[in-house]
């Protein structure tokens, strides 16, 4: 019986030490604070352009242009218009418009959702697709 009642106070101790250990410290650095819904870089002008989403709902364009960056809200409604817009011109420069055969200078780097495309000087026809788009970002900075 001692041997019994011994027993059972160390499984329960070790029961115990299993479930009270600390937790592992979290890590501050979340990614899922800012999120990119697209990007788009202009290589020969050292230019980028961002349209970011926080963690609580807020939507920021970004410019990236040599050393300097701009940041500029948007509301909400503005943020989705111009995301569909660059998704509606990213996947028809993807899956429409045929590239030129051949090497040549990336004149535009396109980004969404993990997914590049680079467009090539002589895709004269993508590079006209995204040119609406490249100017309505300029106008809002």
């Amino acid at each position: 019986m001692p041997f019994a009642l011994l027993l059972l106070l160390v499984l329960s101790q070790s029961v115990m030490a299993q479930y009270s250990e600390q937790p592992l410290k979290e890590s501050s650095s979340d990614l899922r604070s800012q999120t990119v819904l697209f990007s788009l870089a202009i290589p020969q002008e050292k230019k980028i352009y961002l349209l970011e989403r926080t963690a609580s709902g807020d939507y920021f364009l970004r410019l990236k242009h040599k050393e300097n960056e701009i940041i500029k809200k948007i509301s909400g409604r503005d943020a989705l218009r111009v995301d569909r817009d660059f998704a509606s011109r990213f996947l028809r420069c993807q899956y429409e418009i045929p590239s030129k055969e051949g090497d040549c200078a990336v004149t535009l780097r396109l980004m969404m959702k993990g997914e590049e495309q680079d467009i090539c000087e002589k895709d004269d026809k993508k590079g006209q697709e995204m040119t609406g788009l490249i100017d309505e970002l300029a106008k809002r900075f």
